[in-house]
């Protein structure tokens, strides 16, 4: 169920609200029941909740859609449910905020019904990495309760199922895992800084270093870092600690450091820009990806916007194209998009863009390229007209 009625109504028609070719296929031969209404969980033996957790102007992490939908599920739950919290929550939720929502109906967990939690583990656009064969952690309030959660998960998933000790242990493995990649992320973004001041390809370092068959793994510098895991979920586990007497120094610095990106990756372009002598005021400049990853429909905290916002706060011109988002764009095609532009901070590597080489952004007489992505072959624009720069590149 959703509270999204045009997604309820595709669903109905067998239409997959969402672009993934292999959810498609299902959606299109599964019967499934789509509804808005919340009775229906009465006739439920599982009730799986998966609404998101965003975070405020604060980096406060907002638990307004959870605690609603548990609110619906409380008025509405019956003997020997099974409730299983997919949303990435900090440790200490599922018992100190959702479990008290729920008995606030009467029945009490453990002896009426089961709580349970199995954080969600997805990578969209990844078409070797499913939901049927990624392994997945489950915790649970009872014995009972991590037995029932971690058959059924067992029954539609193809990977290992990790039954774990407590619910607070399965609701922290998702938020270190993405607190993980933050900080190795921003740990190259610093180094992608550093080595600019001294002239080293970073990129080629990281790809040395990861020869190395063990104890490395290499991330890469960018723009900035999106999506709804990344730069979300530490700032979970951060407000969380502090509210239990902790200060985590390690993991605000890291948000820090990539929360900075963008800005450093508009002081790139200035520099550049310096080089032929063109203000950046002025400077219509594109911004070529809205998306956070690659050949997706989702800009959620996407680093564009940042880019974007301090384009405009120093009086660039800022024209946008993204294939996946025509209604934010100022253009129908890349072609147009470039013949717009003066310079270009690429900010996703669609497939799309990876089509352009040197040669075509010297045909729309772009002076000035950031790659924002690294993912363009800055040998290909060694004898351009294009001042190319990537991020540490």
């Amino acid at each position: 169920m959703d509270t999204d009625l045009k997604k309820v109504e595709s669903i109905r028609k067998g239409i997959c609200p969402i672009d993934d070719e292999d959810l498609m296929k299902k959606t299109r031969r599964t019967k499934l029941i789509a509804t808005t209404d919340f009775h229906k969980i009465k006739e439920s033996d599982i009730v799986i909740v998966c609404v998101p957790t965003p975070v405020d102007d604060e980096s406060n992490p907002d638990l307004g859609p959870l605690t609603s939908a548990c609110r619906e599920i409380g008025k509405n739950l019956r003997k020997n449910h099974l409730i299983i919290i997919e949303s990435t929550i900090n440790p200490g939720i599922c018992e100190e905020i959702v479990l008290p929502i729920l008995e606030e109906s009467g029945l009490k967990a453990g002896s009426d019904f089961d709580l349970a939690h199995c954080p969600e583990r997805i990578d969209p656009g990844n078409k070797k990495w499913r939901l049927q064969n990624i392994a997945r952690v489950v915790g649970a309030t009872t014995e009972s309760g991590l037995h029932k959660a971690v058959s059924f998960y067992r029954s539609i998933i193809d990977a290992q199922i990790k039954p774990m000790s407590t619910i607070k242990g399965a609701e922290a493995t998702k938020i270190i895992e993405n607190t993980f990649r933050d900080i190795n992320i921003a740990f190259v973004n610093e180094l992608a800084m550093s080595f600019d001041k001294i002239g080293i390809d970073l990129k080629e370092v990281i790809e040395g270093a990861a020869t190395k068959p063990f104890a490395f793994l290499a991330h890469y510098p960018g723009c900035g870092v999106g999506g709804h895991c990344i730069p979300v979920d530490p700032y979970y586990l951060i407000e969380h600690a502090r509210k239990n007497g902790f200060n985590h120094k390690f993991l605000k610095l890291a948000r820090e450091i990539n929360n900075s990106m963008p800005a450093y990756t508009v002081d790139l372009l200035s520099g550049m820009l310096d080089r032929i002598k063109k203000p950046l005021k002025g400077t219509t400049v594109g911004v070529m990806g809205i998306s956070y990853k690659k050949n997706i429909d989702d800009d959620r905290e996407s680093p564009a916007y940042e880019i974007i916002r301090h384009l405009k706060k120093r009086e660039a011109t800022v024209v946008v194209f993204d294939p996946y988002f025509p209604d934010k764009s100022d253009a129908t095609s890349t072609s147009e998009f470039l013949d717009l532009c003066d310079a270009v901070i690429l900010t996703c590597n669609h497939d799309e863009f990876m089509r352009l080489s040197a040669r075509d952004f010297e045909k729309h007489n772009i002076r000035v390229l950031i790659d924002g992505r690294n993912a363009y072959d800055k040998a290909d624009f060694r004898d351009s007209a294009v001042s190319y720069k990537g991020i540490g590149v």
